[in-house]
Formats: C-alpha cells, structure tokens, sequence
C-alpha cells in the first residue's frame, strides 16, 4: 500500500494493437479553460479573447488556441490512464488545427498506434500514434502524431 507499491495501469508496448482505436472520455472546454490558459502562457491574442476583434476577422467568432486545444488533448490521454507508468517520454510531435474549436465544445482524443519498434536499449519500445481531437458533432478538432518511448515490462515502468 502507498507511493511504492503503486500498481500501474498503463499499456506496456506489447499490448498496443496497431491500428486499433482507443477513444477517450469526454470533456466540456469551458471558459474558465480560455481564461487560464492564457494567463498562463502570457498569449491573449484576440482571435480568443475579444469577442468583437474576433466577429470581424475570417472566422468570425472567437476560437480555441491551438496550444490550449494540444494541452486538452494530451490531459485526456492522461485521464485515459493509458500511459500511466508505461510512458518514458515525448520523442516528437506533429499537430495540425484542421477546424476551429470553441468554448463550449465536448471534446474526445482517438488514438491510433500507426508503427512500433524496439528502442536499442533494452526495455524500451517507440510507438507513433495517429491522434485525433474531435468535438461533440464528431467534426475533428486536430489531427497529429506523437512518437512515445515506453517502457516494454513493468521492471522498466518509469
């Protein structure tokens, strides 16, 4: 019991499937979200915090940052509880905002194992990982890989 004898839930590398689709829950992104993102990051560009700078520009409505709608994401892999202890680290990524998203919108991630091999050290694999952000309309959000370093047993769980 305790800190030590945590037992881990995330997927070790052999129990990815490839091509298999892993849906997360579901999350409401609120404006609360907006506000401390971007008291956090220092970014209040107008496209996401003026309303009427925002109904005049291409869009025409505010939108999401693109960092707050990666940061949504990667917290619903983590929610997921996939990657828990399994995952070593990011080794890349690739993102691609292909429709606005709005405050208000239900978000889920689909994730896709799209290619795996072993690392050179030992008890460590790579996984690339198509994923996907859709809202509550099924209307995909972003689109992108993640290549992860994970751990190939539990002796290797970080």
């Amino acid at each position: 019991m305790g800190v030590l004898h945590y037992d881990f839930k995330g997927k070790l590398y052999d129990e990815w499937e490839l091509n298999s689709t892993y849906i997360s829950c579901a999350r409401t992104i609120t404006e609360d979200d907006v506000s401390r993102y971007c008291a956090l990051s220092g970014d209040y560009n107008p496209l996401y915090t003026n309303k009427f700078f925002a109904e005049k520009s291409f869009l025409g409505e505010r939108v999401l940052p693109g960092g707050l709608t990666f940061i949504i994401a990667n917290g619903l892999s983590c929610q997921s509880l996939i990657f828990d202890g399994s995952y070593i680290g990011l080794l890349d990524q690739h993102m691609q905002y292909t429709h606005p998203g709005h405050v208000g919108d239900t978000v889920y991630l689909a994730l896709t194992p799209t290619a795996m091999r072993l690392s050179k050290k030992p008890g460590r694999g790579i996984i690339t990982y198509r994923v996907e952000l859709y809202n509550q309309d099924d209307v995909q959000i972003m689109d992108g890989t993640w290549i992860i370093l994970m751990a190939t047993d539990k002796e290797h769980m970080e």
